[in-house]
């Protein structure tokens, strides 16, 4: 089993970035909006003689794309991930990167 984590570059690539897991066989994945550390450092920089500009860009939020795959074979996986990201690095400009962790136990189960 693996975690799948996708970093996105731009939110508005979001919908697009779904639809090619998808494609690739990665299950649907939770979508996570987050902060930059630059964006949450920049929160504590005061205001005066501008220094605050130099966290440009700092306050976009970022978007995590997680997964759960099932059991594949370590090989298999890596062609995957190659694959998708080399589809991601085509983009212009590029979508974002992909890694895969394995994951020792996760529940396959709900709780009713």
């Amino acid at each position: 089993m693996y975690l799948v984590i996708t970093f996105l570059e731009q939110m508005e690539g979001t919908e697009r970035a779904i639809r090619r897991l998808r494609e690739f066989g990665i299950p649907e994945p939770l979508v996570v909006r987050a902060r930059s550390a630059a964006a949450a450092l920049s929160a504590e920089v005061p205001v005066f003689a501008g220094l605050r500009s130099l966290a440009l860009g700092a306050d976009e939020d970022r978007v995590l794309l997680v997964s759960i795959l099932p059991a594949v074979s370590p090989e298999e996986m890596e062609r995957m991930i190659q694959r998708v990201q080399l589809e991601m690095d085509a983009d212009d400009p590029p979508m974002g990167r992909l890694v895969a962790l394995p994951v020792i136990a996760a529940p396959t189960h709900r709780r009713s």
